[in-house]
């Protein structure tokens, strides 16, 4: 039901979570520059745990997530 994005990530395929429909928090932290479009398809129950002004702020945003700043 949630995953950590390990440091050292940089990127998350759109691929990665696409159809995860039990992941409901994931926490990514800032080294993450890059998020595929549809990296979390289908994941309508997921909150993104990450640094305020990150690029994942700005995926939650653009996609509509619930966004939580750590």
């Amino acid at each position: 039901t949630s995953a950590t994005i390990p440091k050292g990530v940089t990127e998350i395929r759109s691929s990665t979570f696409v159809g995860c429909t039990g992941l409901t928090s994931v926490t990514i932290l800032k080294d993450v520059a890059e998020i595929g479009d549809a990296a979390f398809q289908g994941c309508e129950s997921l909150t993104i745990y990450a640094p305020a002004g990150s690029a994942a702020e700005d995926f939650a945003k653009r996609n509509n997530l619930k966004f939580a700043a750590l």
